[in-house]
């Protein structure tokens, strides 16, 4: 990551980073996990229930937000959660 452009002294682009789920249970874990993260309550965005993430997007942190969104899913195979993260969306299926 050392030549990508969107890495700077250890921290990604600020774009936005938001965690989608279609259980409202799920995302309100999810922010739970991320107390001191979200940057605020959970909120319906058309179908899917959001968590939107404040400050840097450190490794360290879209890693902690990677995890929280994983054990939020823990246990339902039909469960998944979409991340949007600098301008592209990524798929996090349950199991």
């Amino acid at each position: 990551m050392q030549n990508d452009p969107l890495v700077s002294a250890g921290s990604l682009s600020r774009a936005p980073l938001t965690i989608r789920f279609a259980d409202w249970a799920q995302a309100t874990a999810c922010a739970r996990r991320l107390a001191g993260l979200s940057s605020g309550p959970v909120h319906v965005d058309g179908d899917l229930w959001q968590v939107d993430i404040d400050g840097e997007k450190t490794q360290a942190v879209i890693a902690r937000v990677l995890g929280a969104a994983r054990e939020a899913l823990d246990g339902d195979a039909a469960a998944f959660a979409l991340v949007s993260l600098d301008g592209r969306e990524y798929r996090l299926d349950g199991e």
